[in-house]
């Protein structure tokens, strides 16, 4: 018996089948968009075949056999002595019976012999010792009969090892950065493994829904409940075979013209937050809306997400989505973008791109240096084979312009701006020299008969704002200046994970789009929030209080308001507060951000058509107009970093962490404390796998993430949490922060450092 797995017990024979099946289905639905020719798949074959030989050897075998509680097999060796598996699978294949060019070589041994990432390199004389000692050819002659495959004697090649040692050194680079096509083929054999055997291993299918019609579904609904398609919408179907950049106003309907711009093909929509994604996929997967079935959702709380939202499949659509093998995928571009780093295993993601269309929404809301990693990323995906469509309602001329300069596409070739609701007059704007702070009263008394949303730009402002509001809400009630309670609520990334998302979902419940044209009782109040709110989430709201930001920001925010109505007042709907802003010079671009506020002072108390908000930030974002700023320097600055990026060099979990561009740490209030401990014993209790994951899931759901700068600055410490499996969790002492959170009525402010800041 050769085991491959041990819990459930899978031999490798079974493991390589399921992997064989995987490529059948693999080129079935999509081998006719990878173009890759007869050869490719025979080596693809080959590699999966022969891929996990090496854990034939002894000490793997008794890995196995000790978890499946079965004796094991005399070695002279210890379990420190191991050699990975994919290493020793190099050694098994047999040289003489293949007959591959030497650049086929090159390609399997590279593609079996880190079919698994690990922080080792291949020493070749401790691999071809370690074989002799724990394979032998009685072994080998078995294993081969095993998988069904003729034996003919052969010593286990030196010569594949040699090349397998060389595989990570410059010369092999070198061909990656210079050879186009040695380049792709890499990518394809290597990334499609990778794909097959993750799939397997997590027991789903390498692709799923190849038969839905995204395209088709989406054209019937439109067709169905408007009679008709709108330009953009249009324009992108009538696209499909191309690159696309598409810079349209709201209420254009981007998304349904993205989904007809997919067609029948596989597509990958990102945006930049969390909450943007779990309201497009509510939206999407609705049978009473568009009803794709095969769609999925991936970012760092998808999990969460999708069990809280779908007890009976939540935990299966988690897990076809991390395999990327959904037909839809919605996600953030650090879980599928982050391949220009060039990382030890970014050939999955890239590979997957060879047959899949990749739509970008709100690259503007990206900053410098995440925005020039998009647009490598949007090169590579060219070359690979894929296909793009950036969406944005204000796209920077700067990105536009590098896009074009690097041949991805030209800008007067399917570039499409529209601005359809010009005459749809929806921001009457005005420009206050203090601070948010000093209208607190105003905000309250429009919030007792509005829906009032206030942004800032920084957390502690934004709890700031929202304790002051709750104060004079109680003062104005005890001393009889208002007959009923005026509901605040309060929204950003310092709540734990639970109650953010249940504030994510109220919130857009309570100014769901077209709410207006609803019959029954309106309910009014005031929300204070941060930018999560400020990207592709569907809600609407009566009046904006916010901030002074960069322009782009600014109408991302403005687009919350009045977003599918025409405002026929005559006093402003939108208030933007200019005096001492916070986040500037840390959240956004001091420099910028003072453009930006010059170039609104003309438009005072006017109202602002679609057109003039995307022809501002086309001339804002441009290289004349960025001359000697930060911004410009960093985004230049970060294209030569990607230019010039070195292979294999970081891991994926490091790519992601830059990509972020934060390090944060996860931690528990210790508000919850005792809740966590009787968890934490329950978990050591339990043996059932799933009741365990779901007890760890239990405990994370309440931990924020904190950066480690603002811990620094605001000087609390973290006491780690001592329980196997939750050492990346940290406890927040309760002499360092505050956590207050009414579940009843999801109040509260949060997380509050104890360490004051001047936040006004």
């Amino acid at each position: 018996m050769f085991y491959a797995k041990s819990q459930p017990g899978e031999t490798i024979k079974e493991h390589t089948d399921l992997l064989l099946a995987g490529l059948q289905l693999l080129r079935k639905s999509y081998g006719h968009k990878i173009n890759a020719g007869e050869r490719f798949w025979e080596l693809l074959r080959t590699a999966a075949l022969y891929h996990d030989f090496g854990k034939a050897n002894v000490l793997f075998q008794n890995k196995m056999r000790k978890l499946r509680g079965e004796d094991t097999l005399p070695c002279s060796l210890s379990s420190r002595d191991e050699i990975p598996h994919n290493f020793v699978s190099v050694a098994l294949i047999p040289f003489n019976e293949l007959g591959l060019t030497k650049e086929e070589w090159r390609f399997l041994v590279e593609a079996i012999g880190f079919h698994h990432e690990r922080n080792t390199l291949p020493n070749s004389s401790a691999i071809q010792a370690y074989v002799q000692q724990t394979i032998s050819r009685t072994t080998v002659e078995a294993l081969f009969k095993h998988m069904g495959l003729p034996y003919r004697p052969e010593e286990s090649s030196k010569r594949l090892l040699k090349l397998l040692e060389k595989d990570r050194k410059p010369k092999y680079d070198q061909d990656l950065h210079d050879k186009p096509e040695f380049f792709r083929q890499h990518v394809l054999l290597k990334g499609l493994l990778h794909r097959l055997d993750h799939a397997v291993s997590a027991h789903v299918a390498v692709e799923t829904g190849v038969e839905e019609n995204t395209g088709e579904k989406t054209y019937r609904f439109l067709q169905g409940n408007f009679g008709k398609l709108q330009p953009a919408q249009e324009f992108a179907m009538l696209h499909r075979d191309r690159n696309v950049i598409m810079a349209a106003s709201t209420g254009t309907g981007k998304t349904e013209a993205a989904l007809l711009w997919a067609g029948e093909e596989k597509a990958f929509i990102t945006l930049p937050l969390r909450v943007s994604l779990n309201a497009m996929y509510d939206r999407l997967r609705e049978g009473a809306k568009i009803g794709l079935e095969h769609l999925g959702l991936l970012h760092s709380g998808s999990l969460d997400y999708l069990t809280e939202k779908d007890l009976v499949d939540g935990e299966e659509t988690y897990q076809v989505s991390r395999q990327l093998s959904q037909k839809i995928m919605l996600t953030t571009i650090d879980q599928v973008l982050k391949f220009p780093f060039l990382y030890k295993g970014f050939e999955k993601e890239l590979a997957t791109f060879a047959y899949s269309k990749l739509v970008i929404d709100e690259i503007q809301a990206y900053d410098p240096n995440i925005a020039a990693m998009l647009i490598k990323a949007l090169e590579m995906v060219v070359k690979i084979g894929g296909k793009f469509m950036i969406m944005t309602a204000t796209l920077p001329k700067l990105y536009l312009e590098t896009i074009s300069s690097r041949g991805v596409i030209l800008e007067d070739q399917w570039v499409y701006r529209s601005f359809p609701n010009d005459d749809l007059k929806r921001h009457r704007i005005h420009l206050h020299d203090s601070q948010i702070k000093d209208v607190t009263e105003s905000i309250i008394d429009s919030g007792r008969q509005n829906k009032v949303l206030v942004i800032c730009n920084t957390v502690d402002r934004a709890i700031a704002v929202y304790q002051q509001l709750k104060e004079q809400v109680k003062e104005q009630l005890e001393q009889g200046q208002l007959n009923k309670d005026v509901p605040v609520w309060l929204l950003h990334a310092r709540f734990i994970k639970k109650h953010k998302l249940s504030l994510e979902q109220r919130v857009t419940k309570f100014a769901e789009s077209g709410w207006h044209q609803k019959d029954g009782e309106v309910e009014t109040g005031i929300w204070v929030t941060t930018q999560i709110v400020e990207a592709s989430l569907d809600v609407d709201f009566d009046e904006l209080y916010t901030e002074m930001c960069s322009l782009d920001s600014l109408f991302q925010r403005m687009g919350r308001c009045y977003r599918i109505r025409r405002y026929a007042g005559e006093e402003p709907n939108v208030h933007i507060f200019t005096a001492n802003a916070s986040g500037i010079g840390t959240v956004y671009d001091k420099v910028i951000v003072q453009m930006s506020s010059d170039a609104l002072q003309p438009l005072q108390n006017r109202i602002m058509l679609e057109s003039e908000k995307m022809l501002m930030v086309e001339r804002l974002y441009s290289k004349e107009n960025l001359r000697n700023t930060s911004f410009l320097q960093k985004f230049n600055e970060a294209i030569i970093f990607f230019d010039n990026q070195l292979f294999f060099e970081t891991e994926s979990r490091e790519a992601q962490d830059m990509l972020r561009n934060i390090r944060s740490r996860e931690a528990i209030p210790w508000k919850f404390h005792d809740k966590v401990e009787k968890l934490i014993k329950q978990l050591g209790r339990e043996t059932d796998k799933n009741r365990r994951r779901k007890c760890r899931q239990e405990i994370e759901k309440m931990s924020v993430p904190l950066n480690e700068k603002t811990l620094r600055i605001k000087d609390v410490a973290l006491c780690p949490l001592e329980a196997r499996g939750l050492e990346h969790l940290s406890w927040i002492m309760d002499t360092d922060a505050d956590y207050e959170f009414d579940e009843n009525t999801l109040q509260g402010s949060g997380l509050v450092y104890k360490k004051k800041a001047d936040i006004f």
